[in-house]
Protein backbone atom coordinates (compact mmCIF):
# COMPACT_ATOMS: atom_id res chain seq x y z
CA UNK A 1 0.00 0.00 0.00
CA UNK A 2 1.52 3.20 -0.39
CA UNK A 3 1.75 5.89 1.67
CA UNK A 4 0.84 9.54 1.68
CA UNK A 5 2.73 11.69 4.66
CA UNK A 6 0.16 14.53 5.51
CA UNK A 7 2.06 17.70 6.58
CA UNK A 8 0.01 20.20 8.92
CA UNK A 9 0.22 21.54 11.92
CA UNK A 10 -3.78 21.43 12.62
CA UNK A 11 -5.14 18.47 14.34
CA UNK A 12 -8.78 18.70 13.06
CA UNK A 13 -7.05 19.33 9.41
CA UNK A 14 -5.20 15.79 9.97
CA UNK A 15 -7.62 14.09 11.03
CA UNK A 16 -10.35 15.03 8.23
CA UNK A 17 -7.89 14.10 5.34
CA UNK A 18 -6.42 10.95 7.04
CA UNK A 19 -9.78 9.54 7.18
CA UNK A 20 -10.50 11.03 3.19
CA UNK A 21 -7.22 8.58 2.55
CA UNK A 22 -6.68 6.23 4.90
CA UNK A 23 -9.22 3.93 2.92
CA UNK A 24 -6.90 3.69 0.10
CA UNK A 25 -3.24 4.34 1.33
CA UNK A 26 -1.33 3.72 4.28
CA UNK A 27 -0.82 7.64 6.24
CA UNK A 28 1.87 9.29 8.31
CA UNK A 29 1.85 12.70 9.87
CA UNK A 30 4.14 15.41 10.58
CA UNK A 31 2.60 18.76 12.30
CA UNK A 32 5.34 20.98 10.65
CA UNK A 33 7.97 21.25 7.82
CA UNK A 34 11.17 20.26 10.29
CA UNK A 35 9.13 16.76 10.99
CA UNK A 36 8.26 16.45 7.42
CA UNK A 37 11.79 16.44 6.59
CA UNK A 38 12.74 13.76 9.40
CA UNK A 39 9.78 11.57 7.91
CA UNK A 40 10.71 11.68 4.46
CA UNK A 41 13.69 10.09 5.05
CA UNK A 42 13.01 7.49 6.90
CA UNK A 43 9.17 6.37 5.96
CA UNK A 44 10.07 7.53 1.84
CA UNK A 45 6.42 8.73 1.36
CA UNK A 46 4.76 8.08 -1.98
CA UNK A 47 3.39 11.58 -2.43
CA UNK A 48 3.47 14.36 0.40
CA UNK A 49 0.73 16.72 1.13
CA UNK A 50 1.73 19.54 2.59
CA UNK A 51 0.32 22.77 4.07
CA UNK A 52 1.92 26.14 3.61
CA UNK A 53 1.18 28.29 6.75
CA UNK A 54 2.75 26.45 10.12
CA UNK A 55 5.43 27.11 12.44
CA UNK A 56 8.89 26.89 12.28
CA UNK A 57 9.47 25.88 8.55
CA UNK A 58 6.58 26.95 6.66
CA UNK A 59 6.12 24.29 3.63
CA UNK A 60 7.76 26.22 1.08
CA UNK A 61 10.87 26.12 2.61
CA UNK A 62 10.09 21.90 3.51
CA UNK A 63 9.36 21.58 -0.05
CA UNK A 64 12.80 23.23 -1.18
CA UNK A 65 14.57 21.45 0.95
CA UNK A 66 12.72 17.80 -0.08
CA UNK A 67 14.10 18.66 -3.20
CA UNK A 68 17.23 19.75 -2.53
CA UNK A 69 18.03 16.31 -0.42
CA UNK A 70 17.34 14.56 -3.94
CA UNK A 71 13.73 13.20 -3.14
CA UNK A 72 11.76 13.53 -6.28
CA UNK A 73 8.02 12.35 -4.63
CA UNK A 74 4.84 14.03 -5.81
CA UNK A 75 3.97 17.14 -3.28
CA UNK A 76 0.36 18.10 -3.42
CA UNK A 77 0.31 22.17 -1.69
CA UNK A 78 -2.89 22.80 -0.35
CA UNK A 79 -3.63 26.33 1.41
CA UNK A 80 -6.78 28.80 2.02
CA UNK A 81 -4.27 31.03 0.29
CA UNK A 82 -5.15 30.40 -3.31
CA UNK A 83 -4.20 33.17 -5.57
CA UNK A 84 -2.07 33.08 -8.32
CA UNK A 85 1.31 34.48 -6.19
CA UNK A 86 0.90 31.81 -4.13
CA UNK A 87 0.32 29.05 -6.42
CA UNK A 88 3.45 30.13 -8.56
CA UNK A 89 5.30 30.03 -5.05
CA UNK A 90 4.65 26.41 -4.49
CA UNK A 91 5.54 25.73 -7.89
CA UNK A 92 8.69 26.96 -7.62
CA UNK A 93 9.47 25.65 -4.46
CA UNK A 94 9.26 22.30 -5.89
CA UNK A 95 5.22 21.67 -5.69
CA UNK A 96 3.60 19.48 -8.32
CA UNK A 97 -0.27 20.50 -7.72
CA UNK A 98 -2.08 23.20 -5.86
CA UNK A 99 -5.78 22.43 -4.15
CA UNK A 100 -7.42 24.95 -1.90
CA UNK A 101 -8.69 24.71 1.22
CA UNK A 102 -11.56 23.51 2.20
CA UNK A 103 -10.68 20.64 0.46
CA UNK A 104 -13.39 18.53 -1.48
CA UNK A 105 -12.63 14.90 -0.95
CA UNK A 106 -13.66 13.26 -4.46
CA UNK A 107 -11.10 16.25 -5.70
CA UNK A 108 -8.26 15.24 -3.64
CA UNK A 109 -8.96 11.42 -4.01
CA UNK A 110 -8.80 12.51 -7.62
CA UNK A 111 -5.49 14.53 -7.50
CA UNK A 112 -3.78 12.26 -5.17
CA UNK A 113 -4.65 9.62 -7.41
CA UNK A 114 -3.26 11.20 -10.79
CA UNK A 115 0.08 12.65 -9.26
CA UNK A 116 0.96 8.93 -7.97
CA UNK A 117 0.10 7.26 -11.49
CA UNK A 118 2.16 10.31 -13.52
CA UNK A 119 5.45 9.46 -11.19
CA UNK A 120 4.81 5.73 -12.27
CA UNK A 121 4.54 6.12 -15.63
CA UNK A 122 7.67 8.73 -15.72
CA UNK A 123 10.41 6.67 -13.96
CA UNK A 124 12.82 6.89 -16.46
CA UNK A 125 15.10 9.25 -15.46
CA UNK A 126 14.48 12.75 -17.87
CA UNK A 127 17.99 13.82 -18.03
CA UNK A 128 19.43 10.51 -19.06
CA UNK A 129 16.58 10.60 -22.32
CA UNK A 130 17.48 14.29 -23.06
CA UNK A 131 21.11 13.10 -23.08
CA UNK A 132 19.97 10.08 -25.21
CA UNK A 133 18.12 12.18 -27.68
CA UNK A 134 20.56 14.93 -27.94
CA UNK A 135 23.75 12.10 -28.74
CA UNK A 136 21.68 9.76 -31.03
CA UNK A 137 19.25 12.49 -32.95
CA UNK A 138 20.26 14.40 -35.82
CA UNK A 139 18.56 17.87 -33.52
CA UNK A 140 17.90 20.11 -35.98
CA UNK A 141 16.04 17.00 -37.96
CA UNK A 142 13.87 16.43 -35.03
CA UNK A 143 12.58 20.52 -35.94
CA UNK A 144 12.20 19.80 -39.10
CA UNK A 145 10.24 16.95 -38.29
CA UNK A 146 8.14 19.75 -36.59
CA UNK A 147 7.60 22.05 -39.52
CA UNK A 148 6.91 18.99 -41.52
CA UNK A 149 4.13 17.73 -39.09
CA UNK A 150 2.78 21.39 -38.52
CA UNK A 151 2.63 22.39 -41.81
CA UNK A 152 -0.67 19.89 -42.43
CA UNK A 153 -2.09 21.17 -39.30
CA UNK A 154 -5.48 23.22 -39.17
CA UNK A 155 -6.38 23.13 -35.47
CA UNK A 156 -4.75 24.05 -32.29
CA UNK A 157 -5.17 20.25 -30.64
CA UNK A 158 -2.94 19.18 -33.55
CA UNK A 159 -0.72 21.95 -33.23
CA UNK A 160 -0.41 21.26 -29.72
CA UNK A 161 0.51 17.78 -30.58
CA UNK A 162 3.00 18.30 -32.98
CA UNK A 163 4.96 20.75 -30.00
CA UNK A 164 5.22 17.43 -27.74
CA UNK A 165 6.08 14.77 -30.38
CA UNK A 166 8.96 17.13 -30.74
CA UNK A 167 9.64 17.71 -27.05
CA UNK A 168 9.35 13.99 -25.76
CA UNK A 169 12.15 13.05 -28.86
CA UNK A 170 14.33 15.56 -26.90
CA UNK A 171 13.42 14.27 -23.01
CA UNK A 172 11.29 17.47 -21.83
CA UNK A 173 8.42 17.45 -19.74
CA UNK A 174 5.96 20.05 -21.22
CA UNK A 175 2.96 22.23 -20.67
CA UNK A 176 2.03 24.52 -23.59
CA UNK A 177 -1.00 27.62 -24.27
CA UNK A 178 -2.18 28.64 -27.09
CA UNK A 179 -3.54 32.04 -27.09
CA UNK A 180 -6.15 32.34 -29.34
CA UNK A 181 -7.98 35.81 -28.46
CA UNK A 182 -11.20 33.85 -26.80
CA UNK A 183 -10.07 30.58 -24.60
CA UNK A 184 -6.39 30.33 -24.27
CA UNK A 185 -6.12 26.48 -23.89
CA UNK A 186 -3.27 25.45 -21.97
CA UNK A 187 -1.82 21.56 -23.28
CA UNK A 188 -0.07 19.22 -21.27
CA UNK A 189 2.26 16.41 -22.48
CA UNK A 190 0.82 14.17 -20.43
CA UNK A 191 -2.74 14.73 -20.59
CA UNK A 192 -2.80 15.68 -17.38
CA UNK A 193 -4.20 19.04 -16.28
CA UNK A 194 -1.88 20.55 -14.03
CA UNK A 195 -3.50 24.38 -11.93
CA UNK A 196 -0.20 25.22 -11.24
CA UNK A 197 1.31 25.14 -15.18
CA UNK A 198 -1.88 26.28 -16.22
CA UNK A 199 -1.82 29.37 -13.61
CA UNK A 200 1.94 30.08 -14.66
CA UNK A 201 1.38 30.39 -18.41
CA UNK A 202 -1.24 32.41 -18.12
CA UNK A 203 1.05 35.03 -16.30
CA UNK A 204 4.08 34.82 -18.76
CA UNK A 205 1.93 36.78 -21.56
CA UNK A 206 4.18 39.93 -22.19
CA UNK A 207 7.02 38.37 -20.27
CA UNK A 208 10.62 38.27 -21.40
CA UNK A 209 11.29 35.63 -24.46
CA UNK A 210 13.26 33.09 -23.18
CA UNK A 211 13.08 33.40 -19.04
CA UNK A 212 15.18 30.98 -17.17
CA UNK A 213 13.83 29.93 -13.39
CA UNK A 214 13.84 27.57 -10.29
CA UNK A 215 16.86 24.92 -10.85
CA UNK A 216 15.72 22.95 -14.15
CA UNK A 217 12.94 25.29 -15.60
CA UNK A 218 12.28 27.67 -18.38
CA UNK A 219 9.70 29.52 -20.25
CA UNK A 220 9.77 30.36 -24.05
CA UNK A 221 7.06 33.41 -24.55
CA UNK A 222 5.84 34.26 -28.23
CA UNK A 223 2.89 36.29 -29.40
CA UNK A 224 0.57 33.36 -29.43
CA UNK A 225 1.87 31.12 -27.19
CA UNK A 226 4.07 30.16 -24.19
CA UNK A 227 5.88 26.78 -23.76
CA UNK A 228 7.19 25.94 -20.34
CA UNK A 229 9.91 23.67 -19.95
CA UNK A 230 10.26 21.38 -16.72
CA UNK A 231 13.43 19.49 -16.58
CA UNK A 232 16.11 21.63 -18.89
CA UNK A 233 19.32 19.85 -19.30
CA UNK A 234 22.01 20.63 -16.17
CA UNK A 235 24.94 21.09 -18.85
CA UNK A 236 25.33 24.32 -19.72
CA UNK A 237 26.15 23.13 -23.51
CA UNK A 238 23.53 21.16 -23.68
CA UNK A 239 21.11 23.83 -22.05
CA UNK A 240 22.00 26.53 -24.72
CA UNK A 241 21.76 24.23 -27.24
CA UNK A 242 18.18 22.98 -26.45
CA UNK A 243 17.36 26.73 -25.90
CA UNK A 244 18.61 27.17 -29.92
CA UNK A 245 16.54 23.86 -31.07
CA UNK A 246 12.92 25.17 -29.04
CA UNK A 247 13.24 28.31 -30.83
CA UNK A 248 13.56 27.42 -33.59
CA UNK A 249 10.46 25.15 -32.84
CA UNK A 250 8.75 28.32 -31.60
CA UNK A 251 9.02 30.10 -34.71
CA UNK A 252 7.45 27.61 -36.33
CA UNK A 253 5.32 27.21 -33.84
CA UNK A 254 4.25 31.29 -34.24
CA UNK A 255 3.81 30.69 -38.38
CA UNK A 256 1.23 28.15 -37.82
CA UNK A 257 -0.62 29.30 -34.84
CA UNK A 258 -1.34 32.86 -36.62
CA UNK A 259 -2.33 30.25 -40.04
CA UNK A 260 -4.65 28.26 -38.27
CA UNK A 261 -6.21 31.45 -36.40
CA UNK A 262 -6.15 32.86 -40.01
CA UNK A 263 -8.16 29.88 -41.36
CA UNK A 264 -10.47 29.83 -38.45
CA UNK A 265 -11.47 33.14 -38.83
CA UNK A 266 -12.14 32.76 -42.54
CA UNK A 267 -14.01 29.86 -41.88
CA UNK A 268 -16.31 31.80 -39.59
CA UNK A 269 -16.28 34.78 -41.72
CA UNK A 270 -17.69 32.59 -44.70
CA UNK A 271 -20.22 30.69 -42.47
CA UNK A 272 -21.32 34.83 -41.60
CA UNK A 273 -21.46 35.42 -45.41
CA UNK A 274 -23.72 32.47 -46.18
CA UNK A 275 -25.69 33.60 -43.17
CA UNK A 276 -25.78 36.60 -44.44
CA UNK A 277 -26.29 36.32 -48.49
CA UNK A 278 -29.54 33.78 -47.20
CA UNK A 279 -30.29 36.95 -45.14
CA UNK A 280 -30.10 39.21 -48.17
CA UNK A 281 -32.05 37.12 -50.76
CA UNK A 282 -35.02 36.24 -48.31
CA UNK A 283 -35.34 40.03 -47.55
CA UNK A 284 -35.04 41.11 -51.35
CA UNK A 285 -37.93 38.39 -52.27
CA UNK A 286 -40.13 39.46 -49.32
CA UNK A 287 -39.31 43.17 -50.22
CA UNK A 288 -40.90 41.81 -53.89
CA UNK A 289 -43.94 40.10 -52.60
CA UNK A 290 -44.93 43.27 -50.32
CA UNK A 291 -44.42 45.48 -52.93
CA UNK A 292 -46.83 43.05 -55.42
CA UNK A 293 -49.41 42.93 -52.34
CA UNK A 294 -49.38 46.84 -51.88
CA UNK A 295 -49.72 47.13 -55.89
CA UNK A 296 -52.25 44.71 -55.87
CA UNK A 297 -54.42 46.54 -52.95
CA UNK A 298 -53.51 50.06 -55.16
CA UNK A 299 -54.89 48.65 -58.26
CA UNK A 300 -57.90 47.29 -56.50
CA UNK A 301 -59.14 50.77 -55.76
CA UNK A 302 -58.92 51.93 -59.52
CA UNK A 303 -61.66 51.59 -61.57
CA UNK A 304 -60.91 49.65 -65.05
CA UNK A 305 -61.77 53.02 -67.53
CA UNK A 306 -60.49 55.84 -65.02
CA UNK A 307 -56.62 56.84 -65.70
CA UNK A 308 -54.37 56.66 -62.44
CA UNK A 309 -54.88 59.81 -60.23
CA UNK A 310 -51.88 61.99 -59.25
CA UNK A 311 -51.53 61.36 -55.77
CA UNK A 312 -51.65 57.59 -56.78
CA UNK A 313 -49.04 57.83 -59.17
CA UNK A 314 -47.10 59.68 -56.77
CA UNK A 315 -47.97 56.59 -54.21
CA UNK A 316 -46.56 54.07 -56.53
CA UNK A 317 -43.17 55.78 -57.27
CA UNK A 318 -42.62 56.19 -53.52
CA UNK A 319 -43.49 52.95 -52.98
CA UNK A 320 -41.27 51.65 -56.04
CA UNK A 321 -38.60 54.15 -54.19
CA UNK A 322 -39.24 52.77 -50.94
CA UNK A 323 -38.53 49.07 -51.98
CA UNK A 324 -35.65 49.78 -54.17
CA UNK A 325 -34.00 51.75 -51.41
CA UNK A 326 -34.67 48.72 -48.99
CA UNK A 327 -32.99 46.59 -51.90
CA UNK A 328 -29.45 48.44 -51.49
CA UNK A 329 -29.09 48.49 -48.33
CA UNK A 330 -29.35 44.67 -47.57
CA UNK A 331 -27.08 44.66 -50.53
CA UNK A 332 -24.33 46.86 -49.04
CA UNK A 333 -24.65 44.88 -45.69
CA UNK A 334 -23.61 41.78 -48.10
CA UNK A 335 -20.50 43.71 -49.37
CA UNK A 336 -19.07 44.38 -45.66
CA UNK A 337 -19.02 41.25 -45.49
CA UNK A 338 -16.91 40.38 -48.99
CA UNK A 339 -14.25 43.16 -47.67
CA UNK A 340 -14.19 40.90 -44.32
CA UNK A 341 -13.38 38.41 -46.47
CA UNK A 342 -10.96 40.06 -48.93
CA UNK A 343 -9.42 41.35 -45.27
CA UNK A 344 -9.32 38.15 -44.45
CA UNK A 345 -7.31 36.69 -48.02
CA UNK A 346 -4.89 39.85 -47.84
CA UNK A 347 -3.62 38.81 -44.14
CA UNK A 348 -2.88 35.07 -45.35
CA UNK A 349 -1.55 36.22 -48.49
CA UNK A 350 1.10 38.46 -46.23
CA UNK A 351 1.94 35.40 -44.31
CA UNK A 352 2.35 33.10 -47.25
CA UNK A 353 5.19 35.83 -48.00
CA UNK A 354 6.87 36.17 -44.86
CA UNK A 355 7.07 32.30 -44.34
CA UNK A 356 9.69 32.27 -46.55
CA UNK A 357 11.81 29.32 -46.22
CA UNK A 358 14.76 30.46 -47.01
CA UNK A 359 14.54 33.43 -44.21
CA UNK A 360 16.96 32.90 -41.40
CA UNK A 361 15.70 32.21 -37.91
CA UNK A 362 17.06 33.82 -35.30
CA UNK A 363 18.58 31.87 -32.47
CA UNK A 364 19.07 32.60 -28.82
Amino acid sequence: METILIVDDDDFVIEYHTHMLSSQYRVEVAQDGEAALKLVDSCLPSLILMDIQMPHMNGYEAAYKIRLAGHTMPILFFSDLSSLEERLKAYDAGGNDFIAKPVDEQELLTKVSILLKARKTGSVHAEEVAVKALGDLSSLGVVMGFYRDSFHCHDLTYLARAVFKLTRRFGLKCSLIIRDLRTNPCFFDDGIAKNIDAALLESLQGANRIMTFGKHRAAFNWRHASLLVKNMPEDPDRAGSMRDYLAYMMDGLEQCTGKVLAEQTMKQTILDFRAQNTDIKNGIATLIDDMEIQLEVLFSTLSVDNDISEASEELLVNMIQTAKTAAEEKIKSGLVIEEQLAEVLDMLQERQEKANPDDDIELF
